[in-house]
């Protein structure tokens, strides 16, 4: 659970979008000039144009390599929960177990609908290796109703995440005070951190003030926006300096 005196501040990570090596140059010079907006670093992995394994570390190696700045976030986002990965489960597999266990990152991001067996795995080697586990899942669709979010949560707890990402996207405001409400009674509830996030034009709201429901992290942008609804790490940071 979040610290009280902390949960007004969820810290800010930059979503970046690489597609080859050439942008790294230019994506550094972004995350430089917006370093005080930024806590973490997430690399998406999934929008590279090549994402054979080895291409994928090859670019993670060289970025890592040019910036030190910031802790890495490592994220390999499926199709099916909203990125333009395409990895089959043991592919996925075989590329969470190598960041992981080569310790080439501070946190990972794991999907929920991963085979269990291969996500507890995960979670045993990430102890070991002093990596902090994210289970993460995305609905494009809707919004569930609060219960059902709380459980969801409830389920990333008894797996084993240090953190629990939930993003939702809404249809009217009430889906907004769901998704908060489910987000604060996980955040008092449940002995892990827990991110909540209503997407699209109507939930941008939630990326601000969830950290006054208990959200550890808000998600934001260097380059380009990487999610409906995102807003630019400065734009957060300015709008988050309404709330001390």
């Amino acid at each position: 659970m979040n610290n009280e005196n902390d949960k007004t501040f969820p810290k800010i990570v930059a979503t970046i979008s690489l597609e080859s090596k050439q942008d790294i140059s230019k994506t550094i010079e972004e995350l430089e000039s917006n370093e005080s907006s930024i806590d973490i670093v997430e690399f998406r992995a999934d929008t590279l144009k090549d994402t054979s394994i080895e291409n994928i570390n090859d670019v993670l190696k060289q970025f890592k390599s040019e910036y030190q700045l910031k802790p890495i976030l490592f994220t390999y986002r499926s199709t099916g929960q909203g990125g333009y990965g395409e990895f089959d489960h043991e592919n996925y597999y075989q590329l969470m177990q190598d960041i992981i266990c080569n310790q080439k990152a501070d946190y990972v991001d794991i999907q929920l609908d991963t085979y269990e067996d291969n996500l507890m795995n995960c979670i045993t080697k990430a102890n070991h290796n002093k990596v902090k586990i994210i289970i993460s899942h995305h609905d494009f669709k809707m919004t569930p109703d609060e219960e059902e979010m709380f459980v969801t949560y409830e389920k990333m707890a008894e797996l084993g995440a240090d953190i629990g990402k939930l993003a939702v996207m809404p249809q009217n405001e009430k889906n907004l005070l769901s998704m908060l409400n489910a987000l604060n009674r996980a955040h008092h509830r449940l002995d892990i951190d827990v991110v909540g996030i209503s997407m699209g034009e109507l939930g941008k709201m939630t990326r601000i003030i969830g950290g006054i429901f208990g959200s550890k992290f808000t998600y934001g942008y260097v380059g380009k926006e990487a999610a409906p609804g995102q807003l630019h790490v400065k734009e957060i940071k300015k709008q988050l300096a309404l709330y001390k």
